[in-house]
């Protein structure tokens, strides 16, 4: 969800605006208030409005890309609420004619603003709340994609799901309705990462890599405890959110290579290691299934449990509400080679079918930007 601060509220703008001076981040909060200005250049503005949320930023870098490659006379600009220096810094080339910043709120005044400095062609809206004040004044074609249903017509939209499908079809302002399909997926890394297994010795041991919230950790430990061949296997963990496991013997971005003993506990405590842990474990269980974590798991073609419903897609996983369940889940996985390839399997299946749908709905909204 978008930080209130980039809505229409009065109150939660300026707060946020006084906010921004206060720490030095004059910038942006000029850009909150539409204080922007295109990349120098001729050719039409084509503005990428991405959410506040890491996700929404990864997937306008995305689709800056794919409109670059594809419509090169245009000049582009990507705002955003949430800055992300790292994924900026490794996904970003120095691209001549593309403008990337903070972007600004949803106020009135504000909209006409910007609109007036950019003038676009089209807006793509990325995973953000609906900018109500923006989708009325503008006169461009604007694509949403995983933004939900607004009041107002929308040239296309892209549900991630088939949830937000529903509520598309019911509120029946789309122009084009793409098939749901989670876009997430196309970030997930396909191809098998042996290296952490055969670091960690798992030719001798079994791996099994736990992904949940830190308040979740003790009940799991407990149960983890319990399962009788935890002194000789390998247990990888990972948060959706701060902190870390006291237990752990290492982070994997503290690890030397080293070989792990059986009944160690590592930290997985950088996403970029996530294809490696997939790839290496015998068995998954995401207790908090994030989509990027749950792609990434899938595609990696190993027996995945998911604690609860996962939002963005229907899948052929087990769902196991308690730690207990698991344990005995994965008792029954290690000796079980059989059952473990047949999930593994399903889920690789799964995964590919998310994919070709995300390829196929990118195609079909970059010829829809190929006209604007």
């Amino acid at each position: 969800m978008a930080n209130r601060g980039y809505g229409a509220g009065f109150g939660p703008v300026w707060r946020a605006v006084l906010r921004d001076y206060r720490v030095g981040e004059g910038n942006r909060a000029r850009a909150r208030l539409g204080f922007l200005t295109p990349p120098e250049g001729r050719g039409r503005v084509l503005w990428i409005k991405a959410g506040g949320s890491p996700d929404a930023l990864r997937l306008g870098v995305e689709l800056l890309g794919a409109v670059r490659d594809r419509r090169r006379d245009l000049r582009l600009v990507m705002t955003f609420e949430r800055d992300d220096p790292d994924l900026l810094r490794a996904v970003l080339r120095p691209w001549q004619r593309v403008g990337i910043g903070y972007g600004p709120c949803d106020r009135p005044r504000v909209v006409t603003r910007v609109l007036s400095r950019f003038q676009p062609c089209g807006i793509i809206l990325v995973e953000s709340d609906p900018p109500l004040n923006l989708l009325r004044r503008t006169l461009a074609p604007v694509a949403a994609v995983g933004t939900g249903p607004a009041p107002v017509p929308v040239a296309a939209a892209w549900p991630v799901s088939g949830a937000a499908q529903r509520d598309w079809e019911m509120n029946g302002q789309a122009g084009e309705l793409l098939p749901p399909a989670d876009p997430q997926a196309r970030f997930a890394e396909a191809q098998a990462d042996v290296v952490l297994r055969t670091l960690a010795g798992g030719g001798e041991r079994r791996l099994w890599w736990w992904h949940g919230r830190a308040q979740q950790w003790p009940e799991w430990l407990t149960a983890w405890r319990g399962m009788a061949t935890a002194a000789d296997d390998i247990l990888m963990a990972s948060f959706a959110d701060t902190g870390a496991p006291e237990e752990a013997a290492l982070k994997v971005s503290a690890w030397d290579r080293s070989g792990l003993a059986g009944g160690s506990i590592l930290h997985i405590d950088d996403r970029r290691w996530f294809a490696a842990a997939a790839s290496a474990a015998d068995a998954v269980h995401l207790a908090d299934p994030g989509r990027a974590v749950l792609w990434q798991a899938l595609a990696a073609g190993c027996a995945v449990t998911l604690g609860k419903e996962a939002a963005a897609a229907t899948l052929p996983v087990p769902m196991l509400a308690s730690s207990g369940a698991v344990v005995d889940h994965w008792r029954r996985l290690r000796g079980d080679d059989h059952q473990r390839r047949s999930l593994g399997d399903a889920a690789r299946r799964r995964f590919w079918e998310e994919r070709r749908q995300v390829d196929a709905n990118l195609g079909a909204l970059m010829d829809r930007v190929w006209t604007w």
